[in-house]
């Protein structure tokens, strides 16, 4: 007899998909109505609280509902670069000058860094009160001048603002870059130097449209927030642009391209030591040697100044409105310079580089420090260093393309003052001004051969 054949049990069958699909629609159901249930049950106990109640269709709709579009933003319509001029005509008190520049200049600095860009937009704080709108840093420390209760609403961007207006925003933001960059890098109270900014951009305005809005927005705290706001994002801008210079003249080192990463470290640690010798000229790094009587004479100077004030018609060196604050390389100008790089070397101290952002809180106290050593070097050696201003400012505007700023270091020609007596003109201011009368001079007169 044959044996019998073992039993094979039937694997069981899976789930139909359509079932389980539907048995967990089934159970949300289920769910969506207790829920819907239990809400109305809680209602008619309190019936003072007001609480919308959706439909059961409305419940199941909203789960699997799209997320409703954004609005998208209206892009302003750009501000010619001839409105800041016309703005900031004056803004020195000198006539305007017609800079001739080289067709070819090169373009505006721009900032490529991503990570810079992240850094402006964050220190661009926008808070407002209802009644009353003031400036915060993003650490959460509101300015001491004013007292109010604080919420952040949107950004201040030149969509902000009526077209006029703009312009006024613009020429307040270019103001906050000629005084960060010749007076104060890091002032203390935001608002406050904003609001000057923009109030020197109003009065030096020939144009009566600027000082009207600025007029208008005495009267609006909301107004005058607004261009606090935007024009203090001018200072954010151009530490970032100077940052992004300074990590690359970091190259003028040799680093990273020269060196392993050890050696890196090594150099990094000589350089940002104590006595700041990545500032002096003749540094030696393989010797590890620099020149003492060459401070702030490194090689860096002179390129993130060309690049960033002085390399073509837009930049801030060269403007007619502006240009006389650059000339012979202001302390502050070299200050914020100084503590740039220095950021910028401190990124490579474990011999490959790690962002260490440029932020106000960590380096405004190096920035005073830097400055308090430029301004001893002015005081203590003041003829040398007053020389070493002028020359450095030469040494930039001398390779320049910009006619209006060589005249500036050119002395005028010898031949236009041949035949002046320099005395006898003295002499003559002299006698206008004493009671007794003095002999008129012989004749000077020369003729031309």
């Amino acid at each position: 007899m044959a044996p019998a054949k073992p039993t094979v049990k039937a694997a069981p069958k899976k789930a139909n998909a359509k079932l389980s699909e539907l048995d967990i629609l089934i159970e949300k159901h289920a769910k969506a109505t207790k829920l819907l249930a239990d809400a109305k049950a809680e209602n008619a106990k309190h019936p003072f609280i007001l609480c919308p109640l959706l439909s059961l269709e409305e419940y199941e709709d909203e789960d699997i509902a799209a997320p409703p579009k954004k609005k998208a933003r209206a892009k302003a319509a750009p501000i010619p670069d001839t409105f800041e001029d016309d703005a900031m005509a004056g803004f020195i008190g000198a006539d305007r000058v017609i800079a001739s520049g080289d067709a070819s200049s090169s373009p505006v600095p721009v900032v490529s860094d991503e990570e810079e860009d992240e850094e402006a937009d964050n220190d661009l704080p926008v808070l407002i009160d209802t009644e009353d709108m003031v400036i915060e840093e993003p650490a959460g420390k509101p300015i001491a001048s004013r007292k109010a209760a604080y919420r952040k609403v949107s950004r201040v961007t030149q969509s902000t603002f009526s077209p006029a207006s703009a312009r006024l925003a613009n020429a307040g933001r270019f103001v906050v870059h000629v005084n960060i960059a010749t007076g104060d890098g890091f002032p203390a109270d935001h608002a406050d130097f904003s609001w000057k900014a923009v109030s020197e951009a109003a009065a030096a305005s020939a144009a009566t449209e600027l000082a009207d809005r600025f007029a208008m927005a005495e009267k609006s705290e909301e107004h005058r927030g607004q261009l606090i706001n935007y024009a203090w994002g001018g200072a954010a801008q151009l530490r970032g642009e100077i940052k992004t210079l300074c990590k690359a003249a970091v190259d003028l080192y040799g680093i990273p391209r020269n060196f392993t990463q050890a050696e890196i470290v090594g150099h990094v640690k000589f350089l940002n030591g104590k006595k700041g010798i990545f500032k002096y000229g003749g540094i030696d790094l393989a010797k590890q040697t620099y020149d003492v009587h060459q401070p702030f004479g490194a090689p860096f100077y002179p390129v993130v100044m060309r690049k960033q004030w002085f390399d073509n018609l837009k930049a801030e060196g060269v403007r007619t409105s502006a240009f006389e604050r650059y000339i012979d390389s202001p302390v502050p100008t070299l200050t914020i310079i100084t503590g740039a790089t220095e950021n910028s070397l401190k990124e490579w101290a474990t011999g490959v580089r790690i962002q260490i952002k440029f932020t106000e809180e960590e380096f405004a106290p190096r920035y005073h420090h830097h400055r308090a050593a430029l301004l001893t070097l002015q005081t203590r050696s003041p003829t040398w260093f007053g020389n070493f201003q002028r020359e450095l400012y030469s040494q930039i505007v001398s390779t320049s393309n910009f006619a209006h700023l060589k005249r500036i270091i050119s002395p005028p020609d010898g031949d236009e003052l041949d035949g002046v007596d320099f005395d006898a003109l003295e002499a003559s201011v002299t006698a206008q001004t004493t009671p007794d009368a003095v002999p008129d001079a012989p004749s000077t007169t020369v003729t031309d051969a």
